[in-house]
């Protein structure tokens, strides 16, 4: 009978081992990273945040040590690599998360921040409308894409607006519809 028993507890321990998941809790410039990941999520996130840091630095990029403790769970590893590949490459020191423009499919260049660049353009058009107009706009399409750049390697929004105004000239509309 002991036999049976001892046996039936080692069938669950079993069991419930076999259902067991080991994951990372991680941690990136002493903050934690929303999340569990597996070992082989950790390694290659790890791994294209190193090569990516390796591309974007001018020079030999310093990798901070990624904090990250045991843990076991019954659930599989919940963590997004992208978010964990993300938050590795910007605790490289010398890289940011800056915005490319683009005119009409056209790169322009990078600035820090695409939403201050739209206000710095609105207001360049309306700064620029003649008394007549009533609505003015860009003749082209801006689109802006989220990149990873050096530091220090965007363009001021002031320049950046004559070159959007260069690539895609400004129109202004009257009351009646007509060019002002």
């Amino acid at each position: 009978m002991w036999k049976k028993i001892l046996l039936s507890l080692l069938s669950i321990a079993l069991l419930l081992a076999a259902n067991l998941n080991i994951c990372w809790k991680v941690k990136v410039s002493g903050r934690d990273v929303y999340g569990l990941y597996s070992p082989s999520q950790f390694r290659e996130c790890k791994n294209a945040a190193i090569s990516a840091a390796d591309e974007i630095c001018r020079g030999e990029p310093q990798i901070p040590e990624f904090k990250r403790s045991l843990r076991v769970s019954f659930l599989p590893p919940s963590g997004k690599n992208k978010l964990l590949t993300d938050s590795m490459i910007l605790s490289v020191p010398g890289i940011r998360l800056s915005d490319e423009v683009y005119v009409d499919g056209e790169r322009l260049g990078i600035v820090g921040d695409g939403n201050v660049l739209y206000d710095e353009l609105r207001a360049y058009i309306k700064n620029q409308m003649p008394n007549k107009a009533v609505f003015g706009s860009i003749s082209g399409e801006v689109t802006i894409k989220h990149v990873y750049t050096p530091s220090g390697s965007e363009t001021n929004y002031s320049d950046m607006v004559l070159l959007i105004s260069g690539a895609a000239p400004v129109f202004y509309v009257d009351k009646d519809g007509h060019y002002a």
